[in-house]
This record gives C-alpha cells, sequence and structure tokens, in this order.
C-alpha cells in the first residue's frame, strides 16, 4: 500500500495536524516566557541590591530604641526631637507623619499617652502645642 493510502490507514492525516499544533504551542510558550523573562530578573536583581547596599542614615534621622519606655516622661524626651521639627502649634497628623517616617514603634498609642499625661495640649482647631 503506497500514497494517500498508507497514510490514512496508519493516521498519518493527525499525526500531519498534531504535529506542526505542538510546535506552534511550544513556541508560543517559550515566546510569552522570554518576554516576561525581565519582571522575573528584576525582582532577583532588586533582592541582591537590597542585600549588598549599606544602609546609611541621614542626619535628620532619629535615634529610636525598639521599645519606648514606660514612663511617659521619658517617651517624652525621646519625642521631643520630633516636636522641636515641627511649628508650634502643630496638628497631630504631622507629628503621626514624622514619627512614622523616623519608625517610631506605636506613634498613635504614644502619642494618645501624651495627650492623656497634658504633654500634648489642645489648642484649638484641631491643634495641639507641646507642653513641657
Amino acid at each position: 500500500m503506497y500514497g494517500l493510502e498508507a497514510i490514512s490507514a496508519n493516521n498519518g492525516w493527525a499525526m500531519a495536524i498534531i504535529g506542526p499544533l505542538i510546535v506552534m504551542s511550544g513556541l508560543t510558550i517559550l515566546s510569552i516566557i522570554i518576554s516576561q523573562l525581565h519582571k522575573v530578573v528584576a525582582i532577583f536583581d532588586k533582592k541582591a541590591k537590597q542585600a549588598t547596599e549599606p544602609v546609611v542614615k541621614s542626619k535628620d534621622e532619629i535615634s529610636v530604641p525598639k521599645i519606648l519606655p514606660n514612663d511617659i516622661f521619658e517617651t517624652a524626651n525621646i519625642y521631643q526631637a520630633l516636636i522641636d521639627k515641627l511649628e508650634q502649634p502643630f496638628e497631630l497628623s504631622d507629628l503621626y507623619k514624622l514619627a512614622e517616617q523616623n519608625s517610631f514603634p506605636h506613634p498613635i498609642l504614644t502619642v494618645n499617652r501624651l495627650r492623656d499625661a497634658g504633654i500634648l495640649k489642645p489648642e484649638g482647631e484641631g491643634l495641639f502645642i507641646w507642653n513641657r
């Protein structure tokens, strides 16, 4: 048996269609992987940069302990450096932002304790003054 009869008898038509489909799907998957490869490289590059870059503190950063003292007056002494950066009277949101930027632990709770102790006094219209 030769020719078209042999192709039909041995599933040649199915193989002739499936072969190029497999090749084309493989090439499509490969092109998608190559087009997204820059994202994977960027992730590894970012991790490598973070590991090798030294941490440099600016002159304006304030040294803060990881845990603030229980005594509110000692905590107030630590917060004094932040208050010095603000104009009197100031909004609490400005103090919160400065505390978060300088990595102060629990700024909302600490500012609330400072208000309860009378160290931060309301000046009206949402403004506060430092009473030390």
